[in-house]
């Protein structure tokens, strides 16, 4: 790693550089890490990883030689945080290499025209939501190669769930804010609104829910937009500073969204006048299935012989260290078998735009888990993620469809047992 001096070595907060100092290169991060576990290069591990981005920051090597594929192919799935004996905050030291190499203008990785697209729309609501219709209805209509991969991620109905009846108020559970979160509320809008009758059934006191809110900025941290990032997380708190009781939780049905306001405190960690009031935001995020888990009502769920998978959220799990809950739920109903499946915790591949910068890579690793549901004979995959649900989706089409992919608040809604006739409007 030593020999090449570079010019300007590569700019890493103190945070990050204090990350690097905790990496003892023991290697229990590999065998955790899908890009390792597909190419067996040393390069594609995270302690490899972290020794290019410190000799990078030393001084010791080019930020070109090597060090943006290496940081290309990463995921950015967090599985080596939660193996790490010795506590290394990877994506911190991520995060900042991936900004300070967009800053100089090298971009880490090279997208594709389709991901800064995406990046843009999801902070508009309104023209997102129609770009996602008009891009289901492109699909039949001779398009760019650059937009192909783009539309065809799309899922195959977007539903408009109609207003009808409002969820039964409820007083005594505690305050929920449900955050619709921006690719679920343009996308998969049924799931969102079946994550608020249950959570409402369970006794939440929903306040303002659903209500559609701005981005929060995990998209843009992803890629090295971290500034972006943090003037969206700003937003985010300044709406919730203004409009929340201190105690509210706050309630996603997307993991990926979740674990970035559950990591406000840190993002904004350096500043003074967001630091205090984002880590009380941290500290009440809540993903959908612990939130139900924990409300006082509990809830009756009745299956119909199916034999069900969970494809976790990644970002749930290693972020937000909730992905218990969703299994939890899934062991405990009657009727379908559900098959806690060895990869179910692993990152599907999709990573945020990763399948659309990576696509080979994110197929190669979407396929372990596909390998593993064929021979457990699964046929239903549930998620609690926009980007798995869309990933996976594709993912099964090339299967020949012999399984269907289902948000887990519309798979627990179709199950409950003690839905009354207004809490169960068909959706349209």
């Amino acid at each position: 790693m030593t020999g090449t001096t570079c010019d300007a070595p590569l700019a890493l907060s103190n945070a990050a550089v204090q990350q690097l100092g905790h990496c003892n290169k023991c290697g229990f991060c590999l065998p955790a890490c899908p890009t390792y576990i597909e190419t067996g290069l040393e390069v594609h591990s995270p302690r490899g990883r972290l020794s290019l981005m410190e000799a990078a920051w030393r001084g010791e090597l080019s930020v070109d030689q090597g060090l943006a594929d290496a940081l290309s192919l990463c995921i950015g799935c967090r599985a080596c945080e939660t193996a790490c004996p010795s506590g290394v905050h990877y994506s911190t030291v991520l995060e900042a290499a991936r900004t300070d190499m967009v800053r100089r203008r090298r971009r880490w990785v090279i997208p594709a025209p389709a991901a800064p697209a995406l990046l843009r729309l999801v902070r508009h609501r309104r023209v997102f939501r129609a770009a996602v219709r008009l891009g289901r209805a492109a699909r039949r209509l001779p398009l760019p190669a650059s937009l192909t991969p783009l539309t065809a991620m799309l899922p195959a109905r977007v539903d408009t769930p109609r207003a009808g009846a409002a969820p039964r108020a409820s007083r005594s559970g505690p305050a929920v804010h449900f955050v619709d979160t921006c690719v679920m509320a343009a996308m998969f809008p049924t799931a969102n609104r079946d994550a608020v009758i249950l959570l409402s059934a369970a006794g939440a006191h929903l306040v303002g829910a659903p209500k559609s809110e701005g981005c929060c900025g995990a998209l843009e941290a992803h890629v090295g937009h971290l500034e972006t990032a943090r003037q969206l997380a700003r937003t985010q708190v300044a709406r919730w500073e203004r409009h929340l009781a201190p105690d509210t939780w706050l309630v996603a049905h997307s993991g990926g969204c979740a674990a970035m306001m559950a990591d406000y405190g840190r993002l904004l960690g350096d500043d003074e006048r967001w630091r205090e009031p984002a880590r009380h935001w941290a500290a009440q995020v809540r993903d959908f299935a612990t939130a139900l888990a924990a409300l006082p009502s509990s809830l009756r769920f009745r299956g119909t012989g199916a034999r069900v998978a969970l494809q976790n959220s990644c970002h749930l799990v290693n972020g937000l260290h909730q992905g218990g809950a969703p299994a939890t739920l899934l062991a405990g109903i009657p009727g379908d078998q559900f098959i806690p499946l060895a990869g179910q915790d692993r990152c599907c591949g999709a990573g945020g735009v990763y399948n659309l910068n990576q696509p080979a890579m994110a197929r190669q690793v979407l396929a372990r888990h596909l390998a593993e549901g064929e021979r457990a004979a699964v046929n239903v995959w549930l998620v609690n993620n926009p980007g798995c649900a869309l990933h996976l989706e594709q993912g099964v089409q090339a299967l020949g469809g012999r399984a269907r992919v289902q948000h887990l608040a519309t798979y627990l809604r179709e199950r409950w047992v003690d839905k009354a006739p207004q809490d169960f409007s068909q959706e349209g």
